[in-house]
C-alpha cells in the first residue's frame, strides 16, 4: 500500500462548497509577504506532505498519526458536514456529535505552525533524556490526545449547535488555514464556537443559543464581514473564497492576529506525561 504523504490540515471536503461549476476554489496563498490567488481543485490545496508523520520509527508506524486518526476523523466529519449543509432536522446520535467535536478540536492543532510548534515543544522536553524517537512519538500522542481532549471535548458536544444562513450577505464567506472564530473560553455563558462551513452558511455552537445567534442574525453583510474579518486575520498561508473579489480585504487582513497560544497548562502536563512515558502510540 502506497504511504499517504499527502496531508491535509484543511480537507477537502471542508473547502469543497467553495467550489464552481468548474469543480475548483479560489486559493489566496501567502507567499514572500505576498497574497496570490489561483484557482484549485479542493485536494490540490490545504495540504503538506508528510505533516503528521512520525520520524524514526518503522515505516509500518511513521504513518499512524494521517492513516488511524486523521482520515477516520475526517471521513466522519464529512458525513455530519453533510448533514449540516442538507438542514437535515434529524436529531444527532452520539457517534455523529463525536465525531463533530473531534473534527471542531482538530482544527485548533492541525495547521502545520501548530504541528511544528507541538512537536518542537516536546523535542525540547526530551532534549538530553532520552532517544530522538522517544520526542517524536511523544508528539503524535500529544496531537491524538488534544484531539480526543475530555475536558473541552465534553463541553462542545453539550453546547448548542446550529446552521446560520447569510443569504442575503453582499460578501460571501471566506475559509482559512485558521477558521475557528472562539472569542471567550468556552466556560463562559456567553461563549461561542463559529467557522465558516460554506459561502453563505456557518455553523455554530454556543451555551447560550439565543444570545449566540443573535450576533450573526439581522444584518448579514455585518456579520459575513465581522466573520470574514477574523477568519482572514488568523490564517498565516491559506485564505479560500468562491473567487478572488475579495483579494484586496484578503491582503490586507491576512495574518495580522496573533497566533492563539498552542498548549494550556493542563495540556502542558499531558506533555509531561508523554515525555516520561506514560502514554504511547495506541
Amino acid at each position: 500500500m502506497n504511504s499517504p504523504v499527502k496531508h491535509h490540515f484543511n480537507p477537502a471536503f471542508s473547502l469543497k462548497p467553495w467550489a464552481g461549476t468548474d469543480g475548483q476554489l479560489c486559493e489566496m496563498k501567502r507567499i514572500n509577504g505576498k497574497v496570490v490567488p489561483r484557482r484549485a481543485h479542493p485536494n490540490a490545496t490545504g495540504f503538506q506532505k508528510n505533516l503528521y508523520r512520525t520520524d524514526g520509527v518503522g515505516a509500518e508506524y511513521e504513518q499512524h498519526l494521517e492513516l488511524n486518526v486523521m482520515k477516520p476523523l475526517d471521513t466522519a466529519a464529512e458525513r455530519a458536514l453533510k448533514k449540516i449543509l442538507s438542514g437535515d432536522s434529524t436529531p444527532w446520535d452520539s457517534a455523529e456529535r463525536s465525531a463533530w467535536t473531534r473534527y471542531i478540536l482538530s482544527l485548533l492543532f492541525r495547521n502545520p505552525q501548530a504541528v511544528q510548534g507541538l512537536k518542537d515543544h516536546v523535542r525540547e522536553m526530551h532534549r538530553g533524556r532520552a532517544h530522538p524517537t522517544d520526542a517524536e512519538i511523544g508528539a503524535t500522542n500529544l496531537l491524538i490526545d488534544i484531539i480526543d481532549n475530555d475536558r473541552l471535548g465534553p463541553t462542545i458536544c453539550d453546547m448548542h449547535w446550529s446552521r446560520v444562513p447569510l443569504t442575503g450577505s453582499k460578501f460571501s464567506l471566506l475559509n482559512s488555514d485558521r477558521p475557528l472564530v472562539l472569542p471567550l473560553g468556552l466556560n463562559d455563558p456567553r461563549a461561542y464556537i463559529a467557522f465558516p462551513i460554506g459561502p453563505d452558511m456557518l455553523f455554530l455552537a454556543s451555551n447560550d443559543e439565543t444570545l449566540a445567534r443573535f450576533i450573526f442574525d439581522g444584518d448579514h453583510t455585518r456579520a459575513a464581514k465581522k466573520l470574514n474579518k477574523t477568519v482572514v486575520s488568523q490564517a498565516r498561508e491559506f485564505v479560500w473564497g468562491v473567487d478572488d473579489c475579495q483579494l484586496p480585504f484578503v491582503q490586507k487582513h491576512m495574518g495580522t492576529a496573533p497566533e492563539r497560544s498552542l498548549l494550556t497548562e493542563a495540556q502542558r502536563q499531558e506533555a509531561l506525561d508523554v515525555a516520561q512515558g506514560r502514554k504511547t502510540i495506541s
